[in-house]
């Protein structure tokens, strides 16, 4: 957005062609072409995206940069010389982290699941994989927990699919929120999250997973038009082996879930190594 901004303000200083007074002006980082985009964007978007905000300080200092070079641009001295490389300075500043910005929203997009704002099944397997690997190391416990809406169908054939997006984006947001810091929230398919659970038990997983499932089923969602519902969720957990693959850990924890859904859903059942 600001290579045009860039070759008109070389032109001022080094061609002396006439400014525009706008760059002059305390408030030009907001009145620019970037400026005004970034102070369009919703205040929820931007609490989303922390590597756009950081873009803010970094956009200041270079109009900050330019005001005082223009201030400076016809007096003979070294002051002048200082600014113009203060103001390259705060260029390739904000080329940079414009530039960092870009890779990790890239990244992003190649690993958050768009609907739900969860690890997606591509990153869920080189993360899985990471923790087994601390698992085998002897030095650390990890639980994994499934997690399945009870009835989806119906709210998707009662309010519609955007209903039902609408409630996997407040599931998603209800679990990550209630989930400790160092847990992963992961999109594992349809209706169903996986969450993975370091350092933890599996009788204290089973625990854990029955507190959320709790406030989950008291949670209230607005689905649109004053619209508000209650879900509930089936859990099922298991521990990792130390001698076994994801993919078999996995699998004993979709044993628990159809346990819990058998058991009449809403409820946790955990499955422990070596139970058939």
């Amino acid at each position: 957005m600001h290579q045009q901004w860039l070759k008109d303000f070389h032109r001022m200083i080094i061609c002396q062609e006439p400014g525009k007074m706008a760059y002059t002006r305390p408030d030009a980082h907001l009145t620019c072409e970037f400026g005004r985009w970034f102070g369009a964007l919703p205040e929820e978007l931007l609490a989303c995206l922390p590597n756009v905000q950081q873009l803010a300080a970094p956009h200041e200092q270079m109009h900050d940069a330019a005001r005082q070079l223009l201030q400076l641009l016809h007096q003979e001295n070294a002051s002048r010389q200082t600014s113009y490389e203060s103001f390259v300075d705060a260029s390739l500043d904000f080329k940079l982290a414009i530039r960092h910005c870009q890779s990790e929203l890239l990244q992003q997009i190649c690993t958050v699941d768009h609907l739900t704002g969860a690890w997606n099944r591509h990153t869920m397997e080189s993360r899985l994989h990471e923790e087994a690997e601390r698992v085998r190391r002897g030095a650390h416990s990890c639980s994994l927990g499934i997690v399945d809406l009870d009835h989806f169908k119906l709210i998707n054939d009662q309010y519609g699919h955007p209903a039902g997006d609408r409630v996997l984006s407040e599931v998603a947001g209800f679990l990550m929120k209630y989930l400790r810091a160092y847990d992963i929230t992961f999109r594992y398919g349809g209706e169903e999250f996986l969450l993975c659970l370091p350092d933890t038990r599996l009788h204290e997983a089973e625990q854990f997973l029955n507190r959320i499932r709790e406030n989950l089923a008291a949670h209230q969602i607005e689905i649109g038009a004053g619209q508000i519902i209650n879900v509930s969720a089936s859990f099922g957990v298991t521990q990792i082996g130390a001698d076994e693959s994801i993919a078999d850990a996995i699998s004993r924890a979709d044993h628990a879930l159809l346990c819990a859904k058998a058991r009449g859903r809403n409820c946790v059942c955990a499955w422990d190594i070596g139970v058939h």
